[in-house]
């Protein structure tokens, strides 16, 4: 069965018909009265009343769950920033998880929540996955920073994730040092410093041709953002 049965016409009581099924002890029907919640928040229906009762279905180690609970954060957190810090202490604890697409789900959208809020509790779990043992949780970080940067460009500073970043040129893999190459080139944009934010010396711009050679076209970053960066020194 296709998923055009969570698209049918909404009927009376539906908001309290969900806030039942989102309550349920049962996974399966939580995660069934979830997706009825995206597929309604996705035609333009407001849903943002069951916000407690979609953050309270974070608390699961069901993957796909949880990315449908985050992308209905991801769309009300905005307009619910004070109901949107109930889910801080679950994003903390995600990023913290055994399993590693979830640190890195967690930390994504944690970058992708523009409330002023929460920002301030991404610091640590950022600095965390910067240093994941996982590449894929610190090439997801990487961007992260570039998205910090446009909400408070003043902490990424001052929190020391410039430094970070410029670190990860040196990665081992490739693609953790393309993503950071772009964010690099992102932040370098929106600077209103003038200042590039990486010395492309013969050491720095090595490192990152290793890099080039073992990534493909379809690298995230690398290559546009070599572009932009490697130019001859002054």
């Amino acid at each position: 069965m296709t998923d055009s049965k969570y698209f049918t016409t909404t009927k009376k009581g539906e908001i309290f018909e969900l806030k039942s099924e989102l309550n349920n002890d049962k996974k399966e029907k939580k995660k069934e009265a979830v997706k009825k919640v995206i597929a309604s928040m996705t035609v333009g229906k407001d849903v943002s009343a069951l916000f407690p009762d979609v953050v309270n279905c974070m608390q699961t180690d069901n993957l796909e769950l949880k990315k449908l609970v985050y992308l209905y954060l991801m769309n009300y957190a905005k307009s619910q920033p004070d109901m949107a810090i109930m889910a801080v202490n679950t994003f903390v604890k995600d990023c913290e998880d055994s399993n590693p697409l979830i640190r890195a789900l967690a930390v994504r959208t944690m970058g992708c929540i523009r409330v002023d809020k929460i920002t301030e509790y991404l610091c640590e779990p950022l600095r965390k996955c910067l240093k994941d043992e996982d590449p894929y949780v610190r090439k997801t970080a990487a961007v992260c920073v570039a998205k910090l940067y446009d909400i408070s460009a003043t902490m990424v500073e001052d929190q020391g994730f410039l430094d970070q970043l410029k670190d990860l040129l040196s990665d081992s893999n490739p693609m953790v040092v393309a993503n950071a190459v772009a964010a690099l080139s992102e932040i370098n944009e929106a600077s209103q410093s003038g200042q590039p934010l990486v010395e492309m010396n013969s050491v720095t711009i090595n490192k990152l041709l290793t890099a080039l050679n073992e990534c493909t076209e379809w690298g995230p970053g690398l290559y546009p953002g070599l572009a932009g960066q490697l130019q001859p020194e002054g």
